[in-house]
């Protein structure tokens, strides 16, 4: 890294609308992220769906922009345990999480999915091909993902985690990993099975995975909503748009048809 580079990670201004209106982010992440631009329907959904004192799990959380709208939604009495495999987007998130002076949150350093062990992680030329054009288009970083070249990383799994005490339950997950997302799940069987508050806000990478983990959802007896993005994917391609989302929840969560709405209601930039 430059120092130019090192210079501007460590730079940083107040982000201007939002959820995450008035937190300190860095500028070297780019003026989408300042503006609060980035995920702004998704990051204005979970400031509604997560309720105080919760515990929240962010798997996949880029370089936390999310965890910290779920920092501040829970509260000081709840938790946000962050997972995040790339070592270059978790300097970012210490960063983020030092200048907000953020006390709830957690980051752990592996992949999530369906068994434990260690797998390669970063890009590989089929999946760049087939995701950059969305990306170029949305003006977002390249995002590694399971089975890409570059890093070893270790890989755990959500009920492991869980039955070993390293990190409570969580009652709300935002799930974004890149292709591995129906890993994750069924390495979360046994809290899919018992957690009746759980609500998840998924992204799905391709048709095949969507189709996927919307029938695993609902075979475990969750209510499944798609946003707004899941019909542009449905037809244009996934390519179009990189990722569609999806909230899954318990009926036992009590969400509201205003709250399914607003979901549904996420478009394309997220």
């Amino acid at each position: 890294m430059s120092p130019l580079k090192k210079i501007l990670r460590r730079l940083r201004l107040p982000i201007r609308h939002g959820a995450n209106q008035g937190r300190w982010w860095s500028v070297a992440t780019g003026a989408r992220y300042l503006r609060g631009d980035f995920v702004r329907g998704k990051a204005a959904f979970l400031q509604r769906l997560i309720r105080p004192g919760e515990t929240v799990w962010d798997v996949g959380a880029h370089r936390g922009f999310t965890v910290l709208v779920e920092s501040r939604a829970v509260g000081p009495a709840g938790k946000v345990f962050a997972f995040e495999p790339n070592p270059d987007s978790r300097e970012f998130i210490g960063l983020h999480l030092k200048w907000n002076r953020v006390t709830n949150a957690t980051v752990f350093p592996w992949a999530m999915g369906r068994a434990e062990g260690e797998m390669s992680f970063g890009w590989d030329r089929d999946h760049a091909a087939a995701t950059l054009p969305a990306l170029q288009k949305r003006g977002s970083t390249l995002a590694c993902h399971l089975g890409g070249e570059g890093l070893r990383v270790p890989v755990k799994n959500v009920d492991a985690l869980i039955a070993a005490g390293t990190a409570s339950a969580p009652s709300v997950m935002k799930i974004d990993v890149e292709g591995a997302e129906l890993d994750v799940l069924e390495g979360a069987a046994g809290l899919l099975a018992r957690e009746p508050q759980l609500a998840i806000v998924l992204a799905t990478h391709t048709p095949a995975l969507h189709e996927a983990c919307c029938a695993r959802l609902r075979h475990e007896g969750f209510e499944v909503v798609e946003a707004e993005n899941c019909a542009v994917a449905k037809r244009e391609g996934w390519a179009a748009i990189g990722d569609a989302d999806v909230l899954a929840y318990r009926p036992a969560r009590g969400l509201t048809e205003a709250d399914r709405a607003a979901f549904a209601a996420i478009n394309l930039h997220g």
